[in-house]
Order: structure tokens, then C-alpha cells, then sequence
């Protein structure tokens, strides 16, 4: 009879007893052959299911070193992630710096732009006030120019007049001469008496009335000197107001050029870290698949270790530790300021503050208020050689009217 094991092996069961046995031969043979088949076929199972197990633990190993590989290799992508971040920071920093300083300059410019347009309002009262003081000192002047001729056609009105009277009374005391009424020593004193007492033109109430009103046209023109004065001051402040709008404008623009690349660079490094991002995730999922098939592969070597001790107990594989945590295969312990939207080069779309700012193309000339006020100072002073020249008209005229007198009466 032949007895198949578990494993397809044939036993042949012999037919002859053993020596010194009173048993049947046939029954004897066959109890001991039944036991040495038991034997051999667990032998066979042991042996076949030890190679399935040393089978499992190297694939098992194969595995481990494979996880161990793809665990190096995300850590040189997180290494890689740092240093990307570092970079961004430094970039971020420096772009923020600049945009800060050109937000100062922008503050500094809006500054001086208001300080130039105060200085502008003040110029303009500036003017108004100079324009109002060169008027009134021109009508003035013009007052005393009136005065004076005034008063010399007066006095020289007077000189004609006595002449006329003498003239006059000496032709009618001849006719009495002549008509025998007079004698001719008698002349002088007829004449003298019918003109009486000469009349001299003092006209010192006139002098008077001139010099107060030189003295109100001195004051103004002071005063417009003074204007003038101060809108040379506010003209150089409206200058260096222009100056730090210039500087703070070319200082502007060399930051938005600097900040040109900077930001090319933060869109690449955006770029780079998307793509590492996307190699962890990628290695993350490999790492849990590789776990995946360690647990797989741990299970078969308990099932295999339950069968060879053939207790169905646990055979500590369970516990087995290969210090990693493999059913916490999603966690991705890096953690990362990922910066999915990549920032867009900059081509320096924010609007410039250039040389189109207004305030830079301001100027003021002031030659002619001074050409002005240097006009009202040379009528002023030709003003006192006319009055002097007045005084000096006026008193010869009476000098001559004495004369006239003196003659008459020698």
C-alpha cells in the first residue's frame, strides 16, 4: 500500500515483519512505516516553509533598503527645500528693503513737493504785495514830479508877473512925465509905490508836502526791496526743495532697478521650490507604497512563522521593529512655505516718479523786480535833484524879483 504526503511525496509501506514479533507481519511492518512518513513530511513542510520565510525577510530587507534609500532621498530634498527657503528670505528681505526705501523717498518727495507749493503761495502774496508797493510809490513819484514843476512854473509865473507890474508902472508914470504930471526924479518912487511890496514865492508848505511824500516813497521802495529779498530766499528753498526731489527720484529708480532681477530670481526660486515640493510629495507616496508592501511582507512572516511552530501563536513578528512608523505613510514632516503661485517677473510696472515731475521744471527770474525797484530808486533820486533844483530855480526867481526892486528904486 502507498501513502501520499502532504507535499506529494510517496511512501512504500513494506510486507514483512520484524524477527521476535508474534504480531502479524503485515500489521507490525505497517505501524512503523506510518510513523517514519509523519516524520519525513513534517521535516518537508519545516524545510519548505523556513525557504519561504528566509525567502520573505530578504525581500523583506530589499524592502527596507529600498524605504531607507527613498527616506535619504527625501531627506536631501528637504535639505535642498531649507536652502530654498533661505534664499527666498534673503531675496524677500532685500526686496523689501528697497520698496521701504522707496516708499521713504516717495514720503520725501510729497514733502518737498508741498513745501515747494507753500513757497510758491508765498511767493505770489510776495508779489502782489511788491507790485502793490511799486504802484503806490510810482503814483508818488509821480505826485512830487507835479509838485515840483508846479512849483517852479509858479515861481516863475511870479518873475513874469512883477516884471509885467514894473513894466506897466513905469510906462504909465512916463506917460505922466510926458503929460507933466510927474517929474523925472519922481519916477522910481511912483513906480515903486503902485507895485508895492514884491511878492516872493517861499513855498515852503509845498517843500514840506514834497519831502513827507519822499519820505512815504523811500519807505516803499524799502518795502519792495524787502519783498524782493524774501522771494530770493524762498526762490533758493524752492531750489533745494528741487534738488532732494531730484536726488530722491534717481535714488527711486536705481532701487526699482535693482529690484528687477531680485524679483526674477524670487520667481525662479518659487519655480524650484514648486518642484521639490512636488518630488516630496512624489517620494512621500513611494515611501508609503514601500510600506505598504513591508506590513504585506511582515504579515507572511508571521503566518509562515505561526505555521513552523505549528502553534498558531504569535510568533513576535508583530512587534517587529524596523524603526520606522509604516502606517503613517502620509505624514510629510517637512513643512514648508510653499509658494505655489510663482511670482511673475516684474518688469518694473510700477509707475516711475521721473524728470515729468512738476516741481523740478520750476524757476523764477527776478531781474525784472529788480529791475523795477532800481527804477523807482533812480525816480526817487532824480525826485531830490528836481526839488533841489526846484529850491534853487525858485530862489533865483526871487533873487531876480529883488533885483527888479532894488533897481527900481537905486
Amino acid at each position: 500500500m502507498t501513502i501520499t504526503g502532504i507535499n506529494g511525496v510517496n511512501s512504500s509501506q513494506g510486507t514483512s515483519r520484524t524477527t521476535g514479533s508474534t504480531a502479524p507481519a503485515e500489521e507490525t511492518t505497517g505501524l512503523f512505516e506510518t510513523e517514519e512518513t509523519s516524520e519525513t513530511k513534517n521535516t518537508q513542510e519545516t524545510d519548505m516553509l523556513e525557504a519561504e520565510l528566509a525567502q520573505l525577510e530578504a525581500e523583506l530587507e530589499e524592502l527596507q533598503n529600498q524605504r531607507a534609500e527613498k527616506q535619504a532621498y527625501k531627506s536631501e530634498l528637504e535639505a535642498q527645500m531649507r536652502a530654498l527657503h533661505n534664499q527666498k528670505m534673503s531675496i524677500e528681505a532685500q526686496i523689501k528693503a528697497n520698496e521701504e526705501a522707496i516708499k521713504a523717498n516717495e514720503d520725501e518727495i510729497q514733502e518737498n513737493e508741498e513745501n515747494i507749493t507753500a513757497e510758491q503761495e508765498a511767493i505770489e502774496e510776495l508779489q502782489n504785495e511788491y507790485d502793490q508797493k511799486n504802484k503806490e510809490a510810482d503814483a508818488l513819484n509821480q505826485q512830487i514830479s507835479d509838485k515840483i514843476s508846479k512849483m517852479i512854473n509858479d515861481s516863475q509865473s511870479n518873475v513874469d508877473e512883477q516884471t509885467q507890474k514894473i513894466k506897466d508902472a513905469t510906462e504909465e508914470a512916463n506917460e505922466k512925465v510926458e503929460a507933466g504930471e510927474l517929474e523925472e526924479s519922481e519916477v522910481a518912487q511912483y513906480v515903486a509905490n503902485k507895485v508895492g511890496d514884491p511878492s516872493l514865492a517861499t513855498q515852503n508848505q509845498d517843500f514840506s508836502a514834497i519831502s513827507s511824500l519822499m519820505t512815504q516813497v523811500k519807505s516803499l521802495i524799502k518795502d519792495s526791496t524787502d519783498c524782493v529779498s524774501q522771494m530770493d530766499i524762498k526762490k533758493a528753498n524752492i531750489a533745494s526743495y528741487q534738488a532732494n526731489i531730484s536726488a530722491a527720484v534717481s535714488e527711486n529708480d536705481a532701487l526699482r532697478q535693482q529690484n528687477i532681477p531680485l524679483k526674477k530670481q524670487l520667481s525662479n526660486i518659487n519655480k524650484q521650490i514648486n518642484e521639490v515640493q512636488k518630488e516630496i510629495t512624489t517620494t512621500d507616496s513611494e515611501i508609503a507604497a514601500i510600506d505598504q508592501q513591508i506590513a504585506a511582507k511582515q504579515a507572511s512572516i508571521q503566518s509562515v512563522e505561526s505555521q513552523i511552530s505549528g502553534s498558531g501563536s504569535d510568533s513576535g513578528y508583530s512587534n517587529y521593529d524596523y524603526g520606522y512608523d509604516y502606517y503613517d505613510t502620509n505624514t510629510n514632516d517637512q513643512t514648508t512655505n510653499n509658494d505655489t503661485s510663482t511670482t511673475e517677473e516684474t518688469t518694473s510696472s510700477e509707475p516711475a516718479v521721473s524728470t515729468s515731475n512738476p516741481f523740478l521744471a520750476i524757476s523764477y527770474d527776478f531781474g525784472s523786480y529788480t529791475n523795477m525797484t532800481q527804477a523807482l530808486e533812480a525816480m526817487a533820486s532824480n525826485n531830490e535833484q528836481s526839488v533841489a533844483s526846484a529850491k534853487t530855480t525858485i530862489s533865483n526867481n526871487n533873487q531876480e524879483v529883488r533885483r527888479l526892486f532894488q533897481d527900481l528904486i537905486a
